[in-house]
């Protein structure tokens, strides 16, 4: 099979969609973001790539913390939404008819209405361009229980908003487990 050369660009596909909140209960934005990951385990770290020019922004560096918040399938109206318009000029919160939730560890408010928020501190920030990226330390993750499977997300039970090229998508089937290349192994 052969592969055709692209320009160089953002070809990592799917990401999750998700609304990431930063501010104080009295004082926030919320913001759409697809550039978004988990960079490290121990501790746990996750990625943000937020413009400088973006509302959301001025409030990370401000308050040193932000919440990623991961909506249903349900809210992908709002998911898009919040996206499209400026904190600056649209009070995406009552616009959407999210209800903000106080965080456990940081000031950051949670959206109640999302069945998984992930409170992060800022641990390091790097200017890269056209976004800089915001690797913060998870502090605290709060889930409703039908998202959960024990201690661990249940991704169907989520339902998560993919951000495929342009389009908002649902996670597709059950393909396998980690570790089940090496069970036929130990069988065989």
């Amino acid at each position: 099979m052969t592969k055709r050369s692209l320009e160089p660009g953002t070809a990592l596909t799917p990401v999750p969609a998700v609304l990431v909140s930063a501010g104080t209960m009295t004082s926030a934005d919320i913001t759409t973001l697809a550039w978004v990951g988990t960079v490290c385990s121990d501790p746990p770290l996750i990625s943000i790539a937020v413009r400088p020019s973006r509302f959301l922004h001025h409030f990370i560096v401000e308050g040193g913390a932000f919440v990623v918040n991961v909506a249903d399938s349900s809210h992908v109206r709002q998911l898009d939404y919040c996206g499209m318009v400026s904190g600056r000029d649209v009070d995406k919160w009552a616009a959407c008819g999210f209800t903000r939730e106080q965080g456990s560890v940081t000031s950051v408010p949670l959206v109640t209405e999302c069945p998984l928020s992930i409170e992060c501190v800022v641990e390091q920030t790097l200017h890269l361009g056209s976004h800089d990226l915001f690797i913060g330390r998870v502090v605290a993750v709060h889930a409703e229980d039908h998202v959960l499977c024990g201690q661990h997300v249940d991704a169907a039970g989520l339902d998560p908003v993919c951000y495929v090229t342009g389009q908002y998508r649902r996670m597709g089937d059950l393909l396998g487990r980690v570790g089940f290349s090496r069970e036929a192994d130990s069988q065989g």
